[in-house]
C-alpha cells in the first residue's frame, strides 16, 4: 500500500486525491480534513480527544494514539480503491542502500509492496519519498543547536528545523536544495517542517557556511 500525498510547502499542506473524495492536512496529519464531491465531510484525528485544533508538536517519539481515527479510515481507502494496494506488515525492509533490514515489529504501516519492500509511515508515504532517495545529501549542520546564531534572526523558518539542516542534490536534475534535516513532508513526527529553499550552485559554499554547515566527504 502507497499513498501518494502532494505536498505545498507554502501552506505546509498535505493533498490526497481518489477520484471524488479529497483529503488535506496542515500539520501532517495529526487533523485530515475530507472532502466529497468539493463538500466537507468529516475531520480524521490522530489524537480525538484533544481538543478539535490542537497539535503535538514536533518530538522524537510522539505520544501513543490508541484511539486514532485514521487507521480505521484507511481500511476504507484500501477497500475502496484497491489500486492503492494492500496492507503489507512484514517483519522485512529494503534501506536506500539496496540492503534488507529485519524487525521484530512492522515499520508504520508495513511494506508498499512485496516486491520493493519500502516501509510506508502512518499516512502511507513511502521512505523513498521522505527520506528523499532521489537526493545525495552534500552538507549539513549535524543539529539545530550547530545552527549558526546570526541565521536565528535572519530566517523566519529556521525553528521549524528542529534536527538541523541538510543540502542535498537531486539526482537527476543537480537541483540543490537547503532543507530541514530529517524531514520532507510533513508527517506526525514533524507536522510542520521547513521549507525547502533552492540554492544555486554558485552560492553553495556561502549557504553552507552562513548556516554554520559543513560538507559531507563523498
Amino acid at each position: 500500500m502507497q499513498l501518494d500525498w502532494v505536498v505545498d510547502y507554502s501552506q505546509n499542506k498535505l493533498t490526497l486525491e481518489l477520484d471524488n473524495i479529497v483529503y488535506q492536512t496542515f500539520d501532517g496529519g495529526q487533523n485530515i480534513d475530507k472532502y466529497i464531491d468539493g463538500e466537507f465531510d468529516k475531520r480524521i484525528r490522530q489524537y480525538p480527544y484533544k481538543p478539535y485544533d490542537w497539535v503535538q508538536p514536533h518530538m522524537e517519539k510522539p505520544p501513543s494514539a490508541e484511539f486514532d481515527e485514521w487507521c480505521r479510515e484507511l481500511d476504507w481507502i484500501i477497500e475502496t480503491f484497491p489500486h492503492v494496494g494492500e496492507r503489507h506488515p512484514v517483519l522485512t525492509y529494503k534501506e536506500q542502500d539496496g540492503s534488507i533490514t529485519n524487525t521484530q515489529n512492522p515499520r508504520g504501516q508495513g511494506a508498499n509492496n512485496l516486491t520493493d519492500l519500502i516501509s510506508v509511515n502512518r499516512l502511507g508515504q513511502p521512505a523513498s519519498v521522505q527520506e528523499r532517495w532521489d537526493w545525495d545529501f552534500i552538507a549539513t549542520t549535524d543539529c539545530f543547536e550547530h545552527i549558526s546564531n546570526t541565521m536565528h534572526d535572519k530566517d523566519p523558518h529556521i525553528n521549524k528545523a528542529q534536527a538541523g539542516l541538510s543540502w542535498v542534490r537531486n539526482k537527476r536534475t543537480g537541483v540543490i536544495e537547503r532543507i530541514g534535516s530529517s524531514q520532507n513532508c510533513p508527517c506526525h513526527v514533524f507536522p510542520e517542517i521547513y521549507p525547502p529553499v533552492e540554492i544555486h550552485p554558485d552560492d553553495l559554499y556561502e549557504d553552507v557556511t552562513n548556516y554554520g554547515g559543513h560538507f559531507i566527504e563523498p
